[in-house]
């Protein structure tokens, strides 16, 4: 039998993968910064959405460098989390703001009417109100799929479109599975802390990528080939 060398034994490998786990999460946090400098000084109202809304713009890049990295961890069982994830941020950058604007947009507008209505009671409003819920719910099932296709493949805009709503309908044992991900983060955010989804970000990815595979897979085989710089 082969002797194991230095650095191929299990407790090397999960100790790299925290380590690469943990170096990314810093990373994301970083370039989140303006985002949490307002999150922490800001009275947490509804007041402030325009301010946290306008925070969040520079965050789509962000998820996308994330979803990069956490895809070639997956892949090639390696990282160097630096170069990678900055590498990720940079060729996904343009990209990104191209849904990523438009959705936070349609997701502000959804918030704002939502406040509106459940402000305002009456069974016209109640009705109305889980109409823009549901619609918040399909517009976030949508921008998963689109961070998990435009990081890993390059596709035209409308494109990703299309496939964020056919992976959403086609692949629903994912689509429940990534939602389920969400649930029990939002979860465990509410009964520990609102920083909790920030600081386990790469894990929450980490997990996602897992459960998308299948997605992954499909897109390599029926659609494209994978982008020559996300592997």
């Amino acid at each position: 039998m082969r002797k194991r060398e230095f650095g191929e034994g299990t407790l090397f490998s999960v100790t790299n993968n925290i380590y690469w786990l943990l170096i990314t999460n810093i990373y994301f946090v970083l370039c989140n910064a303006i985002f949490l400098f307002f999150f922490m000084t800001l009275e947490p109202t509804f007041s402030n959405i325009t301010i946290y809304f306008l925070a969040l713009i520079l965050t789509g890049p962000s998820i996308s460098a994330l979803f990069y990295s956490m895809g070639k961890l997956i892949r090639e069982k390696e990282l160097s989390p630096l170069k990678d994830f900055f590498h990720g941020y940079k060729i996904n950058f343009k990209d990104t703001m191209k849904f990523w604007l438009p959705l936070l947009l349609v997701l502000y507008i959804l918030f704002v009417d939502l406040q509106y209505f459940n402000s305002n009671p009456s069974v016209l409003h109640h009705i109305l109100s889980v109409v823009f819920f549901i619609g918040i719910v399909v517009t976030l099932i949508f921008m998963m799929y689109a961070f998990l296709i435009n990081a890993g493949f390059t596709f035209r805009l409308k494109d990703i479109w299309k496939l964020s709503i056919y992976y959403s309908f086609k692949k629903v044992k994912v689509t429940f599975g990534n939602i389920s991900i969400v649930i029990i983060t939002l979860f465990l955010t509410t009964i520990t802390s609102n920083f909790f989804i920030l600081f386990t970000a790469s894990i929450v990815c980490y997990v996602f990528l897992l459960n998308s595979r299948e997605v992954l897979e499909d897109l390599k085989v029926n659609f494209c080939k994978p982008n020559e710089s996300a592997n």
